[in-house]
């Protein structure tokens, strides 16, 4: 029988529940300011296959050499993990507009709702500090605010986005920080995804349900795992699939090998009473590309000649952050 790859929706219009009934949930927790919970779903239909590099200036190595446990690594990586908090105002449905004189003119009305992700800081540069994220994490933001390790609090601005991967490259001023915070933050090692192997211990950390960094391990359960999304470009995303614990406000965060190393953006899971341990991460060596442009304060447009950004890695010079070994 011929395999087909997972559909999902793209998180701008309605999801509906599909036959197979299982559900790609995005890793982010909201909390509308009514009180109730929000969550991102996606639908998923079927199954399939199909991943990279980095390293960047200024980075504070987390390992020399392969570390042996897990409390190892996420002692040395938690300095680079950053919760990130998102306002946001969107418009629902004004069921009260339906009646009375106003009933044809304010159908809507804008709702205040917040929710939370991880992120993982990047790169140091020019009295900045970059912080890379999901796209689906700071998507409609009124204000975006970052607790690092030290819990110091920071507002921070999107620098780029690339909609079609899910990821955003977000910048807080080192002016905004203290020294001794400045301290003890981190910048990332970032790996290459490309030589995982199946079986293969990772750890999870992120902002799991808005309480603050947590930490999870399991094994790489596949490379390649392909995913594409039903949108007008029709892209296909690539994951690695892994069974270390992905929970609401994980989106964003890393996925990292026993080294230390950044080799995943933890992204979703599939939500079912059915299944269990299916968790998704972008690997971060299939999008080296998209997040140097993000780095340059550019969005990764959709309708950009892929080759545009992926035919560069000889071009040095039009990258700030060399992602190679």
């Amino acid at each position: 029988m011929k395999n087909e790859m997972p559909r999902i929706p793209n998180s701008n219009h309605k999801l509906l529940k599909k036959g197979s009934k299982l559900i790609l949930s995005a890793a982010t927790f909201g909390v509308v300011a009514a009180g109730s919970f929000q969550g991102v779903n996606y639908v998923v239909d079927n199954y399939n296959k199909q991943n990279t590099t980095v390293q960047s200036t200024n980075v504070v190595k987390t390992s020399s050499s392969t570390t042996s446990n897990v409390s190892t690594v996420a002692q040395n990586c938690m300095p680079s993990i950053v919760s990130i908090t998102n306002v946001s105002v969107s418009d629902v449905q004004n069921y009260f507009s339906m009646y009375g004189r106003n009933s044809r003119s304010n159908p809507f009305t804008q709702q205040e709702s917040t929710s939370v992700g991880s992120g993982v800081i990047i790169n140091k540069q020019d009295g900045e500090i970059d912080i890379l994220t999901n796209y689906h994490v700071i998507e409609n933001a009124k204000t975006l605010t970052c607790t690092l390790a030290d819990n110091t609090n920071v507002e921070a601005t999107v620098k780029g986005v690339d909609e079609d991967r899910d990821l955003a490259v977000i910048s807080i001023k080192t002016k905004d920080l203290s020294k001794d915070t400045l301290k003890q933050i981190a910048i990332a090692t970032i790996g290459d995804s490309n030589k995982l192997q199946v079986g293969e211990q990772v750890v999870a950390i992120g902002n799991a349900l808005g309480y603050g960094q947590s930490v999870t391990t399991g094994i790489v359960s596949a490379t390649n795992r392909s995913v594409s999304t039903s949108s007008d470009t029709d892209t296909t995303q690539s994951y690695i699939q892994t069974d270390a614990a992905i929970n609401p406000g994980n989106s964003g965060g890393a996925l990292l090998n026993m080294s230390g190393e950044l080799i995943g953006i933890n992204s979703a899971k599939l939500s079912d009473t059915d299944v269990e341990g299916m968790g998704y991460a972008i690997a971060i060596s299939d999008v080296k590309d998209s997040i140097n442009t993000m780095l340059q304060g550019k969005d990764v447009s959709k309708s950009s000649n892929q080759s545009s950004y992926y035919n560069n890695e000889d071009d040095e010079s039009s990258s700030p952050f060399d992602f190679w070994n």
